[in-house]
């Protein structure tokens, strides 16, 4: 039995990109010019154009863009988060093409399932930030794990060297940060340690506690639950929160 099954973005229930676009953002990247790029993919001017009509349409940022300067005085280019599409498009495809080769070697699919039954992320912590390994520094029996998140902001967590052999971490290596909404705290001057920096945008009085909800800069969402009587800036203004790299657990991809 072979398995087969096609790999699309799609961004808001609207689909964004499959394997045809994709090829098509690459030849433009290697050609600067939507015609070059459309001859090059097998397909019509108007294909090429519609499509990238289509794809900047769906985006929250456009993908291809025109660029002054270029050969023949301008031309065409893929902006950043044309170039990361293309590349995360290419790095899941060939991830769930290797996931189709080995369902495909067995008759029989239920081994398999239970594995994806298995390897689901299920956890009660409410912040789960995607985060990059920048260095490991051993101290003592843990090790301090350096990541950046996306938009730049730094994060360390502690956790022992055996749990970072477990996990396979090393520079380069893509996790999620766990983090539970009560170990989120507003910065201190005497707690310098994490500091993470975002804008309020939601806060609310449960009994004798705060919920507040921080959008970091870069985007990430992070949740924070806080004793009633703290104060807080109001939602849209400037917020700098605190957590313990020892009260992080990290989750690999």
């Amino acid at each position: 039995m072979k398995l087969e099954g096609q790999f699309w973005f799609s961004h808001q229930g609207r689909p964004l990109a499959g394997q045809d676009r994709i090829e098509l953002l690459a030849c433009i990247a290697d050609t600067g010019s939507i015609s070059k790029a459309a001859k090059a993919a097998g397909m019509s001017y108007k294909t090429a154009w519609d499509a990238v009509d289509a794809m900047n349409s769906s985006s929250e940022q456009p993908l291809v863009e025109r660029a002054a300067g270029g050969r023949g005085g301008g031309g065409t280019r893929l902006t950043a988060a044309g170039e990361q599409l293309v590349t995360a498009f290419r790095r899941y495809q060939q991830e769930h093409a290797a996931f189709l080769a080995k369902l495909s070697e067995d008759g029989s699919l239920d081994p398999y399932l239970q594995v994806m039954n298995r390897l689901r992320l299920r956890t009660s912590a409410r912040n789960q930030l995607y985060a990059r390994v920048v260095a490991l520094q051993p101290q003592g029996l843990n090790d301090r794990v350096e990541l950046v998140l996306d938009g730049g902001q730094p994060l360390a967590a502690i956790i022992t060297r055996s749990s970072s052999e477990r996990l396979g971490l090393c520079a380069g290596a893509e996790v999620f940060a766990l983090i539970k909404a009560p170990w989120v705290r507003l910065a201190s001057e005497s707690d310098q340690r994490n500091w993470l920096q975002g804008t309020v945008s939601g806060c609310e009085q449960v009994e004798d506690q705060l919920a507040l909800e921080v959008t970091l800069d870069g985007g990430a969402a992070l949740a924070a639950t806080l004793p009633g009587s703290s104060v807080v800036p109001a939602v849209g203004e400037p917020v700098t929160l605190s957590i313990d790299p020892g009260q992080i657990i990290l989750c690999a991809i």
